[in-house]
């Protein structure tokens, strides 16, 4: 059974629109109970604020995408912005645990999000160069 590689993209855009939404209302609203939560290193409550706000700026961009979604060259340098976001965002996950002693119970999640972004964006992107 092959795998439709536009229906995976719709899917893509849905999963990451609500992983932007939940991530970033959240810490643009509430960033003190995400680090309650997760345990995570506290950092300035600003800073979480703007990566809250630019996590929802992006989700707003990729709702407004959507309907380009049949258009792969207005959709490609996305894609590639996605998959290299979420590329940089596991490494630096990974060094913090490495490097900073961060337990793995506060990245967990974002890691696991951020693998399966990246895997299935790669794949997409093949799949839609070929």
């Amino acid at each position: 059974m092959a795998l439709d590689v536009d229906k995976e993209l719709k899917i893509y855009f849905i999963i990451g629109v609500i992983v932007l939404l939940i991530y970033g209302l959240w810490l643009f609203i509430s960033p003190e109970s995400y680090w309650a939560l997760t345990g995570a290193p506290y950092f300035s409550p600003t800073t979480a604020r703007i990566i809250g706000a630019i996590y929802i700026a992006w989700a707003i961009i990729v709702i407004m995408l959507y309907k380009e979604i049949d258009n792969w060259e207005k959709i490609e340098s996305w894609m590639l912005f996605a998959v290299l976001s979420n590329l940089l965002t596991l490494i630096a996950s990974i060094i913090s645990l490495v490097v900073y002693n961060i337990p793995l119970g506060s990245g967990i999640i974002g890691m696991i999000l951020n693998i399966f972004f990246v895997i299935v964006g790669i794949h997409i992107i093949m799949q839609k160069r070929k």
